[in-house]
């Protein structure tokens, strides 16, 4: 196991590709909202990360508000408590994309409202801002553990 192969690294790796996989749904629903018949598509994938997380015994407290410390992870199959390659699965998690056809659709059957996907897609931007920062953060404390001050 690697000094980054962690729950939270793992977790994190997985969330920025989801915001990366969202931006180009938005974009890509922008650019379609005048074509007849186009249904918007929407990526899903905290809900995801949650339940994975809640099958290996983890919680972030993502939808309850409550935050749970995640537990320790094992590097070795001789550690007390803790269950080795957890972290690992949580790499696996993947976006999933669907198509929503339960909105209103409009004269010509296309059913992209801009406003709310430029909305989505501005808070898409601040998400990934926020999980890039973070793991910039994540990183600057290993290089400080492993440098000195």
């Amino acid at each position: 196991m690697s000094l980054l192969d962690t729950t939270y690294m793992n977790s994190m790796q997985s969330a920025l590709n989801a915001s990366l996989l969202r931006q180009q749904v938005y974009a890509n629903n922008i650019a379609n909202v005048n074509t007849p018949g186009y249904k918007r598509e929407q990526v899903h994938f905290d809900s995801i990360l949650q339940s994975q997380l809640a099958a290996s015994g983890q919680s972030m407290g993502i939808s309850t508000g409550v935050v749970q410390p995640l537990s320790l992870e094992a590097n070795n199959t001789r550690d007390i408590g803790t269950n080795v390659g957890s972290a690992t699965a949580l790499g696996t998690v993947s976006p999933v994309v669907t198509t929503d056809s339960s909105t209103a659709i409009g004269g010509n059957g296309n059913n992209v409202n801009v406003d709310a996907e430029m909305s989505a897609l501005a808070e898409n931007q601040v998400g990934y801002g926020a999980l890039v920062q973070d793991m910039n953060d994540q990183f600057s404390m290993l290089r400080t553990a492993i440098l000195g001050s």
